[in-house]
């Protein structure tokens, strides 16, 4: 019985080492979230769901503005506005930062809620996600969340997807097939799900005062910048009708920011492929304007 129980030890022994060993391989190839994680606490942060996540590479910023920018951005599901988002913000940041800067990138979708009251906190759509639920955000390796959101994924680890990166900076680059028939079939899909989703989504007004807290927090420890991405026409309209005076709601809050910046003027000019996440080429362009008139 002994040599059994020992024997049984050491199988288990290494088991688990092996098991760990597969969670350690995750990368940027892995998973979409999981270098956001294990970065360290940072001093300049870019915010929002996944336009700006794919839209806007740190990189650019870095090179004109001379400061390291982290791009804490998830998706519509992760990181809209509200209580979660905020408190996983206030982590992220170093807490004796006096001189950062904080990109909050706005749109109709990070201040609605999708099928409950508006304000019903409890039931947010981000709750039980990474951003509600784990409180590591800056530990390398970070087990709390491989073992939470990659256990039963582990596949991944070990085959990994070509198609999307996500960089050490915070930037997930994503490349798909760039032909005209794959662009219209994705465009297509997108804009007909948010069409039919657009009567689910109704606007929060308890987003909103989070949006209002989440810069007050942020003017402590440096300047923030509120921006509305460029979009597709399609989508831009879809998202007026979801909030018709959303331009007006971001420049009355404007003056407790360093402005609000507009750049849906560039709508027509720029490639969103799927109608709503700009491509590289298109958020290079879109970041290099920012980052001068932030400069």
């Amino acid at each position: 019985m002994k040599k059994f129980l020992i024997q049984f030890g050491v199988f288990f022994s290494l088991l688990i080492i092996s098991f760990l060993a597969i969670l350690l391989q995750a990368d940027g190839y892995s998973d979409p979230y999981y270098l956001k994680f294990t970065a360290p606490q940072q001093e300049n942060l870019i915010l929002g769901t996944s336009k700006a996540a794919q839209g806007l590479n740190p990189d650019v910023f870095d090179r004109i503005l001379d400061k390291k920018i982290f791009n804490y951005s998830f998706n519509i599901g992760t990181s809209p506005y509200g209580p979660k988002y905020l408190q996983s913000i206030k982590r992220k940041l170093k807490p004796e930062t006096k001189n950062g800067i904080f990109i909050l990138t706005v749109d109709a979708w990070s201040l609605s809620v999708k099928n409950i009251l508006p304000d019903d906190t409890a039931n947010f759509r981000e709750n039980g996600t990474c951003i509600g639920e784990l409180r590591t955000v800056n530990s390398n390796p970070n087990f709390p969340y491989l073992i939470n959101y990659m256990f039963g994924e582990n596949y991944k680890l070990i085959f990994k997807s070509k198609i999307a990166l996500l960089h050490e900076n915070g930037w997930y680059e994503v490349t798909l097939p760039s032909d005209s028939v794959s662009v219209k079939r994705r465009k297509d899909v997108t804009i007909s799900q948010y069409k039919n989703e657009l009567h689910d989504y109704k606007f929060s007004q308890i987003r909103f005062e989070y949006l209002k807290e989440t810069i007050a927090f942020l003017n402590k420890h440096g300047r923030v910048f509120l921006v509305r991405l460029p979009v597709s026409a399609e989508m831009y309209q879809i998202e007026n009708q979801l909030i018709s005076d959303f331009d007006s709601q971001m420049t009355k809050i404007s003056n407790e920011t360093e402005g609000y910046f507009n750049l849906t003027f560039m709508n027509d000019s720029l490639n969103c492929p799927d109608g709503l996440h700009l491509d590289k080429k298109s958020g290079i362009i879109v970041a290099e304007y920012l980052a001068k008139l932030m400069k």
